[in-house]
């Protein structure tokens, strides 16, 4: 389905729901509408906080729902500024359109013939895990695992995200391999131009999903009723 279609059914629906006294929206507002609701459909649907409370990758459902969104990109540069790197530990900028880490691997270079060139297993940890363990032999970094802590961009709001990567200083790290969700872009309805629309790149199957929950942002923001609204559309956004 288009934008522009997306945008059409949600007039449909929501004219019904009104009675035909809606007030009318524009391309534009209806452009806001439908990018916060497929927005809204995405974070459900990944931290499981939809009607059947399945999160991302959960199901096979849950797996299609999401699957557009999944990306490959392999890291070979850290970043240029390393400023305030734990001990081990270095930082690598993430691609532009991060948005969750879905599994991390890195590739290691070591003196240790039976260790170098080998893929590893990087696990996410917290802060607090990282004070714990980092002293701790059996729990530390070390050539099967390397440890990996979330942390702020260089210069806040314009360089790339950023991940530290922590080893136990016995290899270095070759390359960053992240599969991971990217960020949604923004749908766009322009019903005079149609060559200026950006369409949901989501399963076609959420696009439905994704009108009637914009249906409920639109009466979200007119007048409460969110219970009208389930009884007209008789679905809920699984």
């Amino acid at each position: 389905m288009t934008a522009n279609e997306m945008a059409d059914e949600l007039e449909v629906l929501f004219d019904k729901i009104t009675n035909n006294d809606s007030p009318g929206y524009e391309d534009a507002e209806l452009s806001t509408v439908l990018t916060k609701a497929q927005e809204r459909f995405v974070f459900q649907n990944y931290a499981g906080t939809n009607k059947l409370k399945e999160a991302f990758e959960e199901t096979e459902k849950r797996r299609k729902d999401l699957n557009e969104l999944v990306s490959n990109s392999t890291i070979s540069t850290s970043s240029s500024t390393q400023t305030g790197a734990l001990p081990n530990g270095v930082f690598y900028d993430l691609p532009t359109d991060f948005m969750y880490a879905i599994s991390e691997q890195v590739t290691i270079s070591s003196t240790d013939t039976c260790h170098d060139g080998n893929r590893i297993k990087v696990k996410p940890i917290t802060h607090d895990l990282y004070a714990e363990n980092v002293s701790n032999p059996f729990k530390k970094p070390d050539t099967s695992l390397a440890w990996r802590l979330d942390f702020s961009r260089s210069t806040s709001g314009t360089d790339p995200k950023r991940h530290e990567l922590i080893t136990d200083g016995n290899y270095t790290i070759t390359s960053y391999h992240l599969r991971y969700l990217r960020q949604l872009p923004n749908i766009v309805v322009d019903r005079t131009t149609t060559t200026n629309q950006v369409n949901c790149i989501l399963n076609e199957t959420t696009h439905r999903r994704i009108i009637d929950t914009a249906v409920e942002i639109l009466l979200e923001i007119t007048v409460d009723g969110r219970l009208q609204t389930n009884l007209i559309l008789n679905q809920t956004n699984e």
